[in-house]
């Protein structure tokens, strides 16, 4: 029996989703039209109305049958970043009220610990356990934060992953960002540019990278805004790699020799020994993706003896998931007073869901990738 509901506005008996029929290839992204309404089950749960969602590699990974930390339930709700306003309440919720925007916590249950375990993973929305994929989702009422107020529902979808992997990169292991310190993101993805705009609130430098001059444009002209009054004009400089095959000697030359506080490494085994190498002794290499993989890589680079540069390096080399929810609510707090907000490259509609992942793909993007709910 579904638990009494201290608050509700009027809603359907079933709704849409997308479920996961198999995972070899995208054909196995099945939208449901009619399915259960889920219930509120819990007097401290909340009813969520998706209004967005927001797609991350992950989201490929798991849907192609190549997400290595777990297997996959058959007929999986997939997604993991989503936002919507709260439709109903159990009796006993008290953060949250009918009307209120708010973006699911990723993994449901990691609060407050630093490290994510592989139990953490196993309850990742979208992997482990059911996402957000759906016109409706329920949790706990610790399950879920608020998004900042200023944050549309697109804006607000990206939290959990971009930002929150993002926030966890600079804030959420020694080193953590000082103001005045240097952060190279690779690409112009979700992830790198969230990064960045963190790193440019907290008067920090920043160096992005990409294979085309057109997103470099674009994203300094976005991000130029979030610089400090009076910041220098090199506060944000960019490196085209397709022009520029040693850019990792680039970097030491625009650090005068030094090399940079942190790296957002997303590519991988294709450009790890060169964020290594970029990498000032003691500074951080936030390894939160391997991109990488999906393309040819040259032999001299996948014959580099990582270890050997890891360790004349002195640079540290971690492997970063997405922050708890207590940082996840730091996050917040600063994107409120800061102003910052994610880069939302493209929207596609809900019933688009199979193309928006193809998109993604196709690594043609800048920004995030949403998907929009009526």
């Amino acid at each position: 029996m579904a638990a009494p509901e201290a608050q509700q506005t009027p809603s359907p008996t079933v709704m849409r989703r997308y479920v996961l029929e198999s995972t070899d290839s995208l054909d196995g992204l099945v939208l449901e039209q009619d399915a259960k309404l889920p219930d509120i089950t819990s007097p401290t749960q909340i009813r969520i109305r998706i209004k967005a969602i927001s797609l991350n590699a992950r989201d490929i990974q798991i849907a192609t049958g190549q997400y290595p930390p777990h297997s996959v339930p058959k007929g999986l709700v997939p997604v993991s970043d989503g936002c919507g306003v709260v439709e109903s309440v159990g009796a006993q919720v008290t953060h949250f009220k009918v009307g209120d925007h708010v973006a699911p916590v990723f993994p449901q249950g990691h609060h407050w610990e630093e490290h994510l375990t592989l139990k953490s993973l196993r309850r990742g929305l979208g992997g482990g356990i059911d996402g957000v994929a759906a016109e409706y989702f329920v949790c706990d009422e610790e399950e879920a934060v608020r998004i900042p107020s200023n944050f549309s529902y697109l804006e607000g979808a990206t939290l959990p992953i971009a930002f929150g992997t993002a926030w966890s990169s600079l804030y959420g292991h020694q080193p953590k960002l000082q103001a005045g310190e240097t952060v190279l993101c690779l690409g112009t993805g979700g992830v790198s540019l969230c990064a960045a705009q963190l790193a440019l609130g907290a008067g920090a430098r920043v160096i992005l990278t990409s294979s085309s001059l057109d997103k470099l444009d674009k994203a300094e002209r976005l991000l130029r805004p979030l610089a400090s009054p009076g910041a220098p004009k090199n506060v944000i400089q960019t490196i085209d790699y397709s022009l520029i095959k040693d850019w990792d000697e680039e970097v030491r030359r625009m650090t005068h020799g030094k090399g940079v506080d942190f790296v957002i490494e997303i590519g991988g085994r294709g450009t790890l020994g060169r964020s290594i190498r970029s990498t000032r002794a003691g500074g951080l290499v936030a390894v939160s993706g391997y991109m990488s993989v999906y393309k040819t890589i040259p032999r001299e680079i996948l014959e580099e003896d990582i270890a050997q540069t890891i360790l004349y390096s002195a640079a540290n080399v971690r492997g970063v998931f997405c922050c708890n929810r207590e940082m996840l609510k730091a996050c917040v707090s600063a994107l409120e007073v800061g102003g910052a907000k994610p880069v939302v490259g493209k929207t596609f509609k809900f019933d688009q869901l199979c193309e928006a992942y193809k998109y993604l793909e196709a690594g043609k993007h800048m920004g995030k990738v949403c998907i929009e709910l009526e």
